[in-house]
């Protein structure tokens, strides 16, 4: 396999990996950026002011980053509501 072909490779596996990622956490948008070699997610998570935005070499580190993304705004101050704790 010369490298040009092992490289086709590699990036066909990381779309199928980032749809498999959008399957799998719904309301993430996940893509694979094959220049980059990296794996970037995206959503607005509640009570956040701006988009979360995650960078991940492996589909494996990409969902560890999303679960704990995802414990973080269900643990916020701003969930809870006014006067609880």
């Amino acid at each position: 396999m010369t490298p040009a072909s092992a490289a086709r490779q590699d990036d066909g596996t990381g779309w199928r990996e980032a749809a498999r990622l959008r399957r799998e956490h719904r309301g993430w948008i996940v893509i694979w950026l094959a220049p980059e070699n990296c794996y970037r997610a995206y959503r607005r998570l509640p009570g956040a002011r701006r988009d979360t935005a995650l960078s991940a070499v492996t589909p494996a580190e990409m969902v560890t980053l999303i679960g704990e993304a995802e414990r973080a705004a269900t643990a916020s101050p701003a969930r809870r509501g006014p006067g609880t704790r």
